[in-house]
């Protein structure tokens, strides 16, 4: 024992004397670096060396050098730094500048493109036109020809046959002369009928005119082109803010639709707060009332229904992003809002339903927690999950939707209290949309009907009918009315990503009354030269006007009540697989595969007092 506590002892005095050699090299780093005994307090510009006060006044001074104190030398090199890191904070921001203009550069020249593309198929279209004028003015020609030929062959035609008649009945009155006596056939003189048996043969036609079809090919030296691209240089000088882009600002300005992010720049704003867009609306439609020019106008679907002065919806901000914090999202699929103005999203990848009230505080719904979910937890077992589908709220505040884990509709408060689960009659529930009357309405797109639920919040599901049959019903929504709008058959978003699936959507849109009649359709030619892609989420406005969302298109489509339709939204979105809108002139978009929601301003249309 003692030879261990000595060697206790021993290390004792290593570490002291290891820590007493380390201090004072860190000492005599601080000192004076000419003598290495005092303190410094000077610095010497041309030895760039710290001193003290008596190496100052021996050696420095006397030989001319620069000696300040460490204080004053330590200022004049911040102010140094300092500049040059204004001097680094100017050329980055004179590289967000360049970076900025090279960004609309290219939204101008992606603009270009499509107009260019556009002029090409209209003058293709032109070419069409050509070619079927010349094949019907062929087909024409060819026509005269096959009548004059016809006529000319139904001539000789007849001429044979007045011959073949005279043929039968000379042979007739030979076979009759030949069964005559012997007397008889010898007292007749043949002669004349043998001369007119030579006539006969001589008046048979034997030559006639046809007029032969050939076709003489037009001569082309070169193969047939309906245009050629010309390109024309132009130098963009990216210092200058202004005058570097006007050629392509003013093709922006007058030729290039307006699309999703094509308006001006909007005041930054809180995230999830609401904004009132009365006065951004009245600036929209102010600064550039006849500028919209929608696709369908674009592709000559005037004529087709839609209007000529569609609402103008300019983006305003993006909501959320990626992530399982509250406020973020994965892979979210439906939308809805709330009568109070609260945003409800379907956070599907998350397994939970988030509530934004007006001041954009989230909360949350998730499945509710129970014996059963503590007893799997212990022993390992993966807990059940909501996974939903679709969503929607009642205007008495009851919160629907459809859980994807157990093919059910699920009912909550806006509190997040569980209310009621319904499974019956239900294969594969998908949309959910809230009536008027405070019932909901469930698609389901395996069995093939629409179901309205009756539900209490005291007692649960009350009642439960089906509403009409539909092929393969996905997703729902209902107007002010009491009519649902519903998808039908399956389209497939053929754009895919790395780990997000395939979409699934509706084909058409039908509609049915609250007394089960079917009402109007929407085919999925709804154009002479538009149809639907990929139907993924719809809604209603406060006008009554179908909002649809197409992801295979990547836009957002309008469908007045009167008719026709409206793109309102073309260019910003990724996926959008849902649409809704608030009182406060905002739309709503969700855009699955950006995990966000895109705030948009939205005018809706003002219907005349006399029309």
């Amino acid at each position: 024992m003692s030879s261990i506590s000595q060697l206790a002892d021993n290390l004792t005095v290593l570490k002291i004397i290891d820590c007493t050699l380390t201090c004072s090299a860190a000492a005599a780093a601080l000192m004076c670096k000419s003598c290495g005994n005092r303190l410094p307090r000077q610095f010497c510009f041309d030895c760039t060396t710290v001193l003290c006060e008596v190496c100052k006044g021996e050696g420095h001074l006397h030989e001319g050098h620069s000696v300040q104190p460490i204080k004053v030398a330590a200022e004049q090199r911040r102010k140094e730094l300092s500049g040059r890191l204004a001097a680094l904070r100017d050329v980055m921001g004179n590289i967000q500048k360049k970076k900025t203009a090279l960004e609309n550069i290219s939204k101008s020249l992606r603009q270009k493109y499509r107009v260019v593309q556009q002029e090409y198929s209209t003058a293709e279209l032109h070419l069409q036109e050509e070619l079927s004028r010349s094949r019907k003015t062929f087909t024409a020609s060819l026509g005269e020809v096959e009548k004059l030929n016809a006529q000319v062959l139904e001539e000789q035609t007849y001429f044979l046959n007045l011959a073949e008649v005279k043929v039968v009945s000379r042979c007739d009155y030979l076979t009759v002369r030949v069964r005559q006596s012997d007397i008889a056939l010898l007292k007749d003189d043949g002669a004349g009928s043998d001369d007119e048996e030579l006539d006969l043969r001589s008046s048979l036609p034997t030559q006639f005119q046809l007029q032969e079809p050939t076709l003489a090919r037009a001569e082309h030296s070169k193969p047939i082109e309906v245009g050629l691209l010309t390109t024309d240089t132009y130098i963009v000088n990216t210092d200058d803010e202004k005058g570097g882009l006007e050629t392509v600002l003013d093709f922006n300005a007058e030729d290039a639709p307006l699309g999703a992010t094509g308006g001006p720049v909007m005041v930054p704003v809180d995230l999830y707060r609401d904004v009132d867009m009365v006065s951004t609306v009245e600036e929209a439609v102010c600064g550039s009332p006849g500028s919209f020019k929608s696709k369908s106008m674009d592709a000559g679907g005037g004529s087709a229904g839609a209007s000529s002065r569609p609402p103008v919806c300019q983006f305003v901000k993006k909501m959320g992003c990626k992530g399982a914090l509250p406020g973020m999202f994965n892979l979210p699929v439906s939308i809805c809002v709330s009568p109070q103005g609260d945003i409800l999203v379907a956070d599907r990848g998350n397994c939970r339903v988030q509530i934004f009230n007006r001041k954009g505080v989230p909360r949350e719904i998730r499945r509710n927690a129970s014996i059963d979910n503590f007893v799997l937890s212990f022993f390992g077992a993966d807990l059940p999950n909501l996974i939903p589908l679709s969503i929607a709220v009642t205007p008495q505040g009851l919160i629907g939707v459809t859980d994807n884990y157990d093919n059910s509709v699920k009912v909550y408060t806006v509190d997040g209290h569980y209310v009621a689960c319904h499974k019956n009659q239900l294969i594969k529930p998908w949309g959910i949309t809230a009536m008027p009357s405070g019932q909901f309405v469930v698609s389901d797109v395996e069995g093939g009907k629409l179901w309205c639920l009756a539900v209490d919040r005291n007692v649960g599901v009350v009642s439960y009918n089906r509403l009409c049959s539909a092929v393969r019903p996905k997703f729902v929504t209902c107007d002010a009315a009491g009519i649902v709008y519903f998808t039908q058959g399956l389209a497939l978003n053929f754009e895919k990503r790395q780990n997000e699936p395939h979409l699934e959507g509706g084909f058409s849109i039908g509609s049915v009354g609250t007394d089960g009649q079917l009402g109007k359709q929407l085919s999925h030619f709804f154009s002479e030269t538009e149809d639907f892609r990929c139907i993924t989420g719809m809604c209603v406005d406060a006008n009554g006007d179908l909002l649809v969302t197409d992801s295979g298109r990547k836009e957002i489509l309008q469908f007045p009540k009167e008719g026709g339709f409206n793109i309102l939204i073309q260019e910003g979105l990724t996926c959008p697989v849902g649409v809704a809108t608030t009182q406060k002139g905002q739309l709503l978009v969700l855009d699955c595969w950006d995990h966000c929601v895109k705030v948009f301003t939205y005018v809706q249309r003002r219907h005349s007092s006399t029309s």
